[in-house]
Parts: structure tokens; sequence; C-alpha cells
């Protein structure tokens, strides 16, 4: 019971690897507040963790939402008083060529993966600053930014640099104010989303390449986000942990892939 009491904010936890995350800090005592777009996948989360004996409440809206995105940390704290970690797992990722790419779907783009880091770290850094063991805001990155490159994602491995960006720059100012600041750069993680957009069979195709010969599990992801908020962490900030079995570390042969897939 690692985060026993802990009061835990998670956006996008309504489906995938914020889904995971969020069963895993109520595993470890936690008080969860779930965000999720889709009121419906947050009520399910919502009841899979009380299932577990855990305390839970749903704060849905839309990231890309200036005034949802503050009733999402107002929430969390009229629900359980006090607010010691954010988890921004939320993330926009439509699929295609720039000049394939409407503008409202860039502008839509923008708002979730960029806008949103502002409006989170300021409306939550108040009440971090106020935790017990340090206050802690993960971002959840991609190994996307700045590392390696997929077609058709130009505008979300962007929006995720900036995201890195970002977060080495809060470092220092929210370090005065007691919090830890760190990134999480997920690989290839099998979820709903990955199926949507490879399917099934391509994901398992590239990931036979990596020196980890195989596709991610959103747990993977989860034990980072709990390692880098957890007490062992207390001395870690400015981070980014990159976790994707290598596939950073190898050339993919794409093109021969893609013609057999």
């Amino acid at each position: 019971m690692k985060f026993k009491d802990k009061v835990v904010l998670i956006t996008g936890a309504g489906r995938g690897m914020g889904r995971v995350v969020a069963l895993a800090y109520a595993k470890e005592g936690a008080r969860v507040v779930v965000s999720a777009r889709t009121a419906a996948y947050g009520e399910e989360t919502v009841r899979a963790i009380e299932a577990l004996g855990a305390r839970a409440c749903l704060v849905g809206g839309d990231i890309a939402d200036r005034e949802a995105v503050r009733a999402m940390v107002e929430g969390a704290v009229e629900a359980f008083g006090a607010l010691d970690i954010v988890v921004h797992c939320a993330a926009d990722a439509p699929h295609g060529r720039i000049l394939d790419t409407s503008d409202e779907t860039f502008d839509h783009l923008v708002r979730s993966n960029v806008q949103s880091l502002f409006w989170l770290a300021k409306d939550a850094a108040i009440h971090l600053s106020k935790a017990r063991d340090k206050g802690r805001l993960i971002f959840i990155s991609s190994g996307e930014a700045n590392r390696k490159y997929t077609p058709g994602l130009i505008p979300y491995g962007s929006s995720k640099a900036f995201m890195n960006a970002f977060a080495r720059g809060l470092v220092v100012e929210f370090g005065a104010l007691d919090i830890l600041v760190n990134v999480v750069e997920p690989g290839l993680i099998g979820t709903d989303r990955l199926a949507d957009a490879l399917g099934d069979e391509l994901p398992h195709k590239l990931a036979a390449h990596f020196p980890v010969p195989r596709v991610g599990r959103s747990e993977d992801i989860a034990n980072a986000v709990l390692f880098l908020t957890s007490n062992e962490a207390s001395y870690i900030t400015g981070s980014n942990l990159l976790v994707d079995g290598g596939a950073t570390m190898v050339s993919l042969p794409i093109d021969d892939i893609l013609r057999s897939h």
C-alpha cells in the first residue's frame, strides 16, 4: 500500500494505459480521481476501482477544453480534500499526412496535447505544493518525441517533443514549490488505440525486431509511473524514462514489414 490515502488525478483514465495506471494506484491504496472524455468509459474505470475496495470518483471532460481542465483539478480537491499526484495520460493522436490534415484537426491536437499541459500544470500546482512527501507531476509522452519517426504521426510526435521541453522547463520553477516533474515515454504499447491504428498483426511484426521482442503492455507503463511517484524516486526530477523495449536502439526494416503485411 505504497500510496495509501494519496490522491491521484489521472487524465485519459477511461481506457488503455490510463485505466491500467488508475487501477495500479488503487491497488496500492490511493484515492483515484478518474478523468475521461467519454463518461461511460470513465464510469467503467471507477467501478473497477471500487471493486478492488478502493475509493474513486469521476471528473469527466475533454482536456482540449480550458474549463474542463480546471474542473478536473477542482473536482479532485473537492472530492478528497487534497491532490498529491497528477498523471497526464490523455492525448489526441490523429493519423495522416500533413497535406491531408485539416486545420481543425491540427487545432484540436494543439489544444489537447500542448495547451492542456499549461492549463493542468497551472491549475494543479497550488494543490501539489501542499502534498505530503512532495507533489508529483507525470507527463506521458512518447518515443515519437525526438527519438524516432512513424509515418503519419508528425503532429503527434511534435506535440510530444513540446511536452518533453515543457516538463524540463517546469523542473526548476516547480522544484521551488516542492513538486517533482518527470516524463514517461512509452514505445509500442498494446492498447485499443494501437490496434485501431495498426491492426492486430503489424505491431507484433515490428516488435519482433526489438531487443525485448514483444509489444509493450500497459502494465509496463504503470510500473514506471508508480516508481517515479514513489518514495523511492524522491530524488528524481527532470527525467525522461523511456519504456520501449529498446525499440529506438534498432533500425526497423519498415518497408519490408509493410510489404509483408
